[in-house]
This record gives C-alpha cells, sequence and structure tokens, in this order.
C-alpha cells in the first residue's frame, strides 16, 4: 500500500527588501529563517493535523513521517522547511527527516515510497513539481509550476481504491487572513 503524501511549500520569508524581514526563532534578522508571518502558519499547521479538543480527528490524517530539507554549508542554507514543521514534530513528538539536500528529490520520492502511514514533506516550491511527478508518476496531472506567492496550499497524493496508484487533489489551508481557496 502506498503512503498517503501531503506537500506543502515552506511557510512565508521575506520577499525583497520592502517586505516584513524574516526572523530566527531568537527574534534576530536572518534571511534563511521565516517571516513572522511564516512562523504564524508554522504554528497553524498544526491544527490541520492534529484534533482539536473534541474533535476526534484533525482536518487532515495525522502524520507518521516529517521531511525537510537539509541545511548545510554546501546545501541550501535555508532553515524555512524545518522551521515549518518544527511546532508540528513538537506537537506529535516525532522527528523531522533532513537526510536530503533541496535538489535531491529523487532519493527522498525513493524514501517516501517506502514508508506506510502518512508523510509529511515541508519543501523549497520550485522543487515541489518536480517531486511531486516523482512521486505521482505520469497518470497524475498536476500544475508545472507553483506560484511565488502561494504559501497556503497543501498538495495530496492519496493511494487509489486499489492502493497501486495515486489520486492528487489540492487543498487550500486556509489558516491565515489572506489565504485564497483557489488551487493552482
Amino acid at each position: 500500500m502506498l503512503p498517503t503524501i501531503i506537500l506543502l511549500r515552506h511557510a512565508e520569508k521575506q520577499v525583497g527588501a520592502t517586505s516584513p524581514f524574516s526572523v530566527s526563532p531568537d527574534g534576530n534578522r536572518d534571511p534563511e529563517s521565516l517571516s513572522v508571518r511564516g512562523w504564524q502558519r508554522a504554528g497553524a499547521i498544526v491544527g490541520l493535523f492534529v484534533p482539536r479538543p473534541g474533535a476526534t480527528s484533525g482536518d487532515q490524517p495525522m502524520p507518521t513521517h516529517l521531511f525537510a530539507s537539509r541545511v548545510g554549508q554546501t546545501d541550501s542554507r535555508s532553515e524555512r522547511p524545518r522551521q515549518t514543521l518544527e511546532p508540528l514534530s513538537e506537537r506529535l513528538g516525532n522527528s523531522i527527516d533532513g537526510r536530503f539536500a533541496k535538489a535531491e528529490i529523487a532519493d527522498l520520492a525513493a524514501a517516501i515510497r517506502t514508508i506506510r502511514g502518512v508523510v509529511v514533506v515541508a519543501w523549497e516550491h520550485r522543487m515541489i513539481p518536480p517531486l511531486g511527478m516523482l512521486l505521482g508518476g505520469p497518470a497524475v496531472s498536476i500544475p508545472s509550476t507553483w506560484p511565488d506567492d502561494r504559501f497556503d496550499l497543501l498538495w495530496i497524493f492519496e493511494p487509489d481504491q486499489g492502493g497501486a496508484a495515486f489520486r492528487f487533489r489540492q487543498v487550500p489551508q486556509m489558516l491565515l487572513a489572506g489565504d485564497r481557496p483557489e488551487p493552482i
């Protein structure tokens, strides 16, 4: 049986000199970290997966595995994918798998396919469509690009009835003011 795979772009960052600046967890300016709005989204994402008081489930299935791109001097130095998943990781008690560099999507896809359960992946937006093609294959029709201004979507790959192929859908997060309800 294939896993359920949920791809999301890392949360908001500073975009240009006039947008709100990005900050590290300790509040210092850091271009590799999330913006204040990004930190808000990272916290709000928990509510998509973890049941609210009195509910039996979250809006989306509970993740069993979390992936974010590796941070390093020779890889991307962006902390944003990991920072986006940190509140969810802490709430679930699951570690974030950071073995793969931003460009190592073929290796990431191979690792994901070995997992049984629900996988959530936070990644850089330009790499999400190619990753989606690797995961879903030619039978799954997905957008060829992820717009620069969209931080508010989930791409969900769910096993079909037979469990041998994926169905694809886009789910607007609708977590913060200004989130848009339309898919890409």
